[in-house]
């Protein structure tokens, strides 16, 4: 049996993927509009138990990973000695967006630091923990992040190194160089309480996108497919419970099956990242003015649409004057041996 999986476009795009990352940031958003400010709803409010699981939007985006950086890399033909050129496409493509919104929570920290409604600590900036934010340093030295989300860009920059170095083996035409990589990519998980918030604890979800990739590009077969994403899923469900493994598995069928997709999700895949980075500062202001002047549970409730409303707003104007040229930059950069013309989407 051979499903119809493959580019849905003449661009090589897969609309399946926009319309996961659309919905993996909204559920990130409304997971913090819901649950980040403790005192904004109650603890038996059913938004705010739904939105509890909308964490998985994480989850969903380190799936996606696995499967698009290896697609994108295989297109490009790529080998170890493109090393140096697949992270600096990376680091152009992400870093300057991720960098400058750090300096937007920075601003919008201190403005938000006068408001009359502040009730946290005196606004301090300690450098050095800033400084760890560039090379995702606080992982490791357990220093607090600006943002709660940064920590996933540390491990899906773990996640670029790994696949980089270990590309040859995930792309391999041996089935036991493939299944090799699998076991110490499974064993890594042995690690996870060293470092909780690195990828040790998350290789389950990548291991699925993975797998998912192989299939696609016809590297694996049908069996080899479902047997390893079965062990993908056997691990997440050890680590992380069963409600995080039907969503995982979910995200990999939705992945497969859906061709077409309503624009409204292309343009949230398109505007993701900037919506990632920047819904906490901006709709978290809102959320925050909500829950000091505001005393209906309802109206509060009707808040937390307003905040993404206007994350949605925000995040658009970033993505055009912010991350959309950077991502043209890194876009112009060519591996040594392009064979097949790459996604926009995937440089």
């Amino acid at each position: 049996m051979v499903f119809s999986f493959r580019a849905d476009n003449k661009k090589g795009e897969i609309a399946s993927i926009g319309l996961m990352r659309g919905l993996a940031s909204i559920l990130v958003c409304l997971f913090h509009f819901t649950n980040g400010n403790r005192r904004l709803l109650p603890d038996i409010n059913m938004l705010r138990i739904t939105g509890w699981w909308f964490h998985s939007g994480v989850e969903i985006f380190f799936i996606i990973s696995g499967f698009i950086i290896p697609y994108s890399m295989y297109v490009n033909n790529y080998s170890i000695s493109d090393f140096g050129t697949f992270l600096k496409k990376r680091i152009i493509r992400i870093e300057p967006p991720y960098l400058i919104s750090i300096v937007i929570v920075l601003i919008t920290g201190y403005v938000g630091s006068m408001m009359p409604f502040y009730r946290g600590a005196p606004f301090y900036v300690d450098w050095l923990n800033v400084a760890g934010h560039v090379a995702y340093l606080n992982v490791f030295t357990g220093a607090h992040w600006l943002q709660d989300l940064y920590w996933t860009l540390a491990v899906e920059f773990q996640y670029y190194i790994l696949i980089a170095v270990v590309f040859n083996l995930v792309a391999s035409k041996k089935i036991h160089i493939r299944l090799l990589f699998f076991l110490l990519l499974i064993a890594l998980l042995t690690l996870r309480f060293l470092y909780p918030n690195s990828i040790f604890g998350f290789v389950s979800y990548f291991m699925m996108g993975i797998v998912l990739f192989q299939y696609y590009c016809r590297i694996s077969s049908l069996f080899e497919f479902i047997m390893m994403l079965l062990v993908a899923a056997t691990a997440t469900f050890y680590v992380h419970g069963i409600i995080l493994e039907f969503i995982s598995l979910t995200t990999v069928a939705m992945i497969m099956f859906v061709k077409r997709v309503h624009p409204v999700f292309t343009f949230l895949g398109t505007i993701s990242y900037s919506l990632y980075l920047i819904h906490a500062p901006f709709g978290g202001r809102i959320i925050n003015l909500a829950e000091a002047y505001i005393r209906s549970v309802h109206v509060k409730e009707l808040m937390v649409f307003v905040a993404f409303a206007f994350s949605l707003f925000t995040a658009y104007l970033y993505h055009i004057f912010v991350e959309k040229r950077f991502k043209g930059l890194a876009a112009k950069i060519n591996y040594t041996k392009k064979i097949i013309p790459s996604n926009s989407d995937l440089s």
